[in-house]
């Protein structure tokens, strides 16, 4: 447990530094609660004043909408198996806080605190957690200091090891010895991922390569489709899944083409009040354009607007090819792209994929994937795919691979931490 003596005067500096920055925090955070719901809704548990447990707690930790995904799915998967202990979780996402709430997915929750000395005593004291969980890539010092100080088991689920992440702990060795050695078992998705641990100096004995989680948590699409096979008929199919105003607006001029074309689109708002607006835009320029629950009164049209929810999953089985949205607008950083790759479609997304780097990142690397910008590349991608059917099928032939090769993730997760946790 000994640390060295450059990381020991790391993790005294780095508690320095912190400690400094929570105390003028402090003393900003009535100005700031105004302007952040982070610091609205988090200012005590930033300092460690969270809720007590009462029984034996499991802390989970996981920072995006991606990232939480997956550990709610875990967490379920937790519950199963060890029904008697509390499941704490921690986020720093205002939007995963209250969703985590609002689903009732963990009996404690509350944002991850400072990384300081005092409130991370505090957490670790009011929860003293048998085993801690983090999702996918989150690193602190002083946080994982204190699982190993304690003797804590530290686990890394569904792990993402990114260059610029491996480049900062390669150039700062004392602070990856404040960080890894805590980790009994380091599960991660890929081989580079494995790789880069190992070039920090991780031992291959706390590493191992699972796949990515997000495979086994994305559920099997069940709606029925005669009504949209009927609307379709021999046209081949577009669908624009989750889409955001701002990427209606980016993506709107190609659809004239579309229907010049002979494409028929189905479009899927990210919220449904936004068909009305968008059907008299789409109107307004002359598109035949219809809503999905007037599907049955018998009009033709060009366009498919979905003001239904919980069909858009299974509706990807009818697209010849499939953008998902939320990826245009940065603000967003994009959705679940596995609904597409479950019904083995070719998939499109926007540049701003952060919420599932991981899988698109895979992608990319396999060629399963192609990214568009704006409306001419739309335009170019569909043209391409729906022209090129040896080229479809090798994208979804790769695609395929990056997903048979996550799915049972979760299974070799939970099959993995019985070897090394006791609980």
């Amino acid at each position: 447990m000994a640390l060295s003596r450059k990381a020991f005067l790391a993790l005294q500096a780095y508690r320095l530094l912190h400690g400094f920055a929570a105390m003028t925090g402090a003393a900003a955070a009535p100005i700031l609660s105004h302007y952040s719901r982070r610091v609205k809704n988090g200012f005590k548990d930033f300092f460690g004043q969270v809720q007590t447990a009462t029984g034996p707690v499991l802390w989970v930790h996981g920072v995006s909408m991606g990232e939480s995904m997956v550990a709610a799915g875990f967490v379920a998967e937790l519950r199963k198996r060890f029904p008697a202990y509390q499941i704490a979780f921690t986020t720093t996402h205002p939007d995963v806080y209250a969703n985590i709430c609002k689903r009732g997915i963990a009996d404690l929750t509350a944002f991850f605190p400072l990384d300081n000395l005092v409130a991370m005593q505090r957490v670790f004291d009011r929860w003293q957690p048998k085993a801690v969980f983090v999702a996918e890539t989150d690193f602190w010092p002083e946080f994982s200091w204190q699982c190993r100080s304690r003797k804590i088991p530290l686990v890394l689920i569904n792990g993402r090891i990114s260059e610029k992440i491996a480049r900062f702990y390669k150039q700062f060795p004392a602070f990856a010895e404040l960080v890894f050695p805590a980790f009994s078992l380091l599960a991660v998705q890929t081989s580079a991922d494995a790789e880069r641990l190992f070039n920090l100096g991780v031992t291959a004995d706390r590493v191992k390569v699972l796949g990515n989680m997000k495979a086994d948590l994305t559920p099997a699409a069940a709606a029925s489709l005669e009504p949209f096979r009927n609307w379709l008929g021999p046209r081949r199919c577009l669908v624009l899944g989750s889409l955001h105003p701002s990427e209606f607006a980016v993506l709107q001029p190609s659809l004239s083409h579309f229907a010049e074309s002979g494409v028929a689109v189905i479009i899927a708002p990210r919220n449904p009040a936004n068909c009305d607006p968008w059907l008299k835009e789409l109107q307004g320029i002359g598109l035949a354009t219809g809503l999905r629950s007037a599907i049955d009164a018998g009009a033709a049209s060009d366009m498919l607007l979905l003001d239904s929810m919980g069909e858009l999953a299974a509706l990807y089985r009818l697209a010849d090819v499939a953008f998902v949205g939320g990826s245009i607008d940065a603000a967003v950083g994009g959705h679940n792209p596995l609904e597409v790759m479950q019904q083995h479609v070719p998939l499109l997304m926007g540049p701003n994929c952060r919420n599932f780097a991981d899988i698109v990142e895979q992608l990319k690397t396999g060629d399963g994937i192609e990214i568009v910008a704006d409306a001419t590349q739309l335009q170019n991608a569909v043209k391409n795919l729906l022209a090129d059917q040896k080229l479809a099928a090798a994208r979804v032939a790769a695609a395929d691979a990056v997903f048979a090769a996550s799915k049972g993730c979760l299974q070799r997760t939970m099959q993995a931490l019985s070897e090394i946790v006791s609980l």
